[in-house]
């Protein structure tokens, strides 16, 4: 009996705390009761934070940025500011773009090495060591194009691309842009996967301006801001000084100044790249009237910084060069850029735009 009256007080007591927790300790019941309404009735909705904007990277807005090796011994004009370095080793520096492609830059030297590198000092022995990546068949999953070799003071140059016709046997790359400097005792090589079409021309420009800056046997071949071939290397030695009294003349002819020994010297490439015309004479620059209106034997330049106009030919390598031998990169239908990352203009037109008469 006295256990029941136990259980039924304590039953009662559980139920008062029940019942104060509900009314906040016996506050009023009904301004409680209120009190949820208010809260329940109309709630407030949280407010959706703006995500912040994530940046993106305009690929050819920082053109041929320049990046020099950790021990200072090599530097490539990466193509645009979406190529990262990856590795930077002792006798190995690689680089990567994850839409475009990725770069290998190798190292070599000593007697055993040598003995060991096969070099592709022939279009057939590059057929031979492409055959030998990956079991390729010449024709089906690949082709040799652009094959040159050439010979700099005893080193041998060696320049190709593979455009690979089975991308399944290629990890996914369109091209591989190759490049070699190989004598007896020392090699560097420059391999490098486009992924795109678009990112072709600039890759290839990449390669090109590669330069070897430390102690090497080799650095004659590539020697520091040198142009990216031989015939641009022996040019700009000799006109380098003619440059800017070329761009001075420029300005002088647009302004009615003739210069009768620019037109009549064609021999001299720098005064024609920067003479130009005034009143009715005509400088062809030593062109043929084809050539003067042929945008594939000539073109007509414009420098973004400051509109100054200049004429480019190919050189028959595949590049576009100035009369000094600065090669130029196009990168689309109206964009290019010289190896230095100065950006230029073509509106169309062939050269006869610029040896036009000023009336």
């Amino acid at each position: 009996m006295r256990n029941k009256r136990l259980l039924a007080i304590s039953a009662i007591a559980i139920s008062a705390s029940v019942f104060m927790t509900a009314c906040s300790f016996g506050g009023d019941t009904k301004d409680n009761a209120e009190s949820v309404v208010s809260v329940t009735e109309t709630p407030t909705p949280e407010a959706t934070e703006t995500p912040a904007p994530t940046p993106t990277i305009a690929p050819d807005v920082q053109n041929s940025t320049t990046y020099t090796s950790a021990d200072k011994s090599i530097a490539i004009n990466l193509p645009d500011a979406t190529w990262a370095n990856k590795t930077d080793e002792t006798d190995m520096v690689s680089f990567e773009s994850p839409d475009k492609g990725n770069i290998l830059i190798l190292h070599g030297q000593g007697e055993d090495t040598m003995a060991a590198t096969v070099v592709p000092s022939t279009q057939d022995m590059a057929v031979s060591l492409e055959q030998a990546d990956g079991d390729k068949v010449n024709g089906t999953d690949f082709e040799i194009q652009e094959y040159t070799s050439n010979d700099v003071s005893g080193i041998g140059v060696y320049s190709y691309t593979t455009k690979m016709l089975n991308t399944e046997k290629s990890n996914g790359n369109l091209y591989v842009v190759h490049k070699v400097f190989a004598n007896d005792t020392e090699y560097y090589t420059i391999e490098a996967g486009v992924k795109t079409e678009d990112a072709l021309a600039s890759v290839k420009a990449a390669v090109e301006s590669f330069q070897i800056l430390g102690d090497s046997t080799l650095k004659e071949a590539a020697p520091q801001q040198a142009a990216s071939n031989t015939q641009a290397a022996d040019n700009s030695s000799a006109d380098a000084n003619n440059a800017d009294a070329s761009t001075d003349q420029q300005a002088a002819d647009n302004a009615g100044t003739t210069d009768a020994a620019a037109a009549d010297s064609s021999s001299d490439a720098s005064a024609d790249s920067g003479s130009d015309n005034s009143g009715s004479t005509t400088n062809s620059g030593g062109f043929t009237d084809e050539q003067l209106s042929n945008t594939d034997e000539t073109r007509t330049l414009y420098r973004n910084s400051d509109g100054h106009a200049f004429v480019i030919t190919p050189d028959g390598n595949g590049n576009w060069v100035d009369f000094d031998g600065n090669t130029y990169n196009f990168v689309d239908e109206q964009d290019a850029y010289d190896a230095d990352g100065n950006s230029y203009y073509w509106h169309g037109e062939a050269a006869d735009v610029y040896y036009m008469p000023v009336q």
